[in-house]
């Protein structure tokens, strides 16, 4: 008799298929980022996503930039993946900027040449 766990190579793992309930994705709550800081640490990656609040001047105010000095980011959320899961987000994040910018190209078009 073989034992299949011995067979396994050390940090192979087994494939599991998952499922994402519908009803479920759409009751997440979402919170909006508008600045991502990716580090890693071990054999994590970090990713902090925060806000940075624009200055808002009054229509009679007049915004000097140099003055400000550097915004501050508010983080709002901090998520640690393994490596093999970063890459995977990599992978899907440019296929659906992909996507996104073909169907943006085409709506651009028809809106623009009729």
């Amino acid at each position: 008799m073989t034992d299949n766990n011995a067979a396994q190579p050390a940090g192979i793992g087994i494939p599991i298929r998952t499922v994402w309930p519908k009803d479920a994705i759409s009751e997440a709550h979402t919170i909006y980022a508008n600045q991502l800081l990716i580090t890693h640490a071990g054999p994590e990656f970090f990713l902090v996503f925060g806000v940075v609040t624009p200055v808002l001047a009054g229509p009679d105010e007049e915004l000097d930039i140099a003055e400000l000095g550097p915004l501050t980011v508010t983080p709002v959320a901090k998520i640690a993946v393994s490596p093999d899961t970063i890459a995977a987000m990599a992978e899907a994040i440019q296929s659906n900027v992909e996507t996104y910018r073909k169907i943006k190209a085409i709506r651009d078009k028809e809106i623009w040449h009729g």
